[in-house]
């Protein structure tokens, strides 16, 4: 009886996640957020903003097969806060733009601005960041290209 019973609670679990599949990633459109990757992410490669070798960043796709997100991660590794500009922005090829709000990027900080879910974008998608440190401004695509 308590095996039965066990194999009906597993299987229900399986069900509602089939039934209820997870959003791309749980974070408000433009908002910098804390970053907890699964299987989901796909990112590039971290390069350093030329600001400052201690800032870096990098750009990820989350997709659950139904829908897809782009994400601009950038992570703090200097002693000091750093102000990440208004005028960050994620550009996408799948209508998935978002401009990014200012914020204040402590020391040792990881934090993700989060574009919007675009439904039924599951392969073929690009993305690109723009991150604006202290007030100066870098392509992660430039980083790339400047660091490979």
């Amino acid at each position: 009886m308590r095996r039965m019973a066990k194999r009906f609670a597993l299987l229900a679990a399986v069900s509602v996640s089939v039934l209820l599949p997870a959003s791309p990633a749980s974070a408000a459109s433009g908002a910098w957020a804390p970053v907890s990757t699964n299987a989901n992410w796909h990112c590039g490669n971290y390069y350093w903003h030329k600001l400052s070798r201690n800032v870096n960043f990098k750009v990820c796709l989350v997709s659950n097969g139904h829908a897809t997100q782009a994400v601009m991660v950038v992570q703090n590794k200097a002693s000091v806060s750093v102000r990440i500009n208004g005028e960050s922005q994620i550009t996408t090829n799948f209508g998935g733009d978002q401009g990014c709000q200012e914020h204040v990027l402590e020391a040792g900080q990881t934090r993700g601005c989060y574009g919007p879910t675009v439904e039924g974008v599951t392969t073929g998608a690009g993305a690109d960041g723009w991150l604006r440190v202290n007030y100066v401004g870098e392509r992660w695509s430039e980083a790339m290209a400047r660091q490979t």
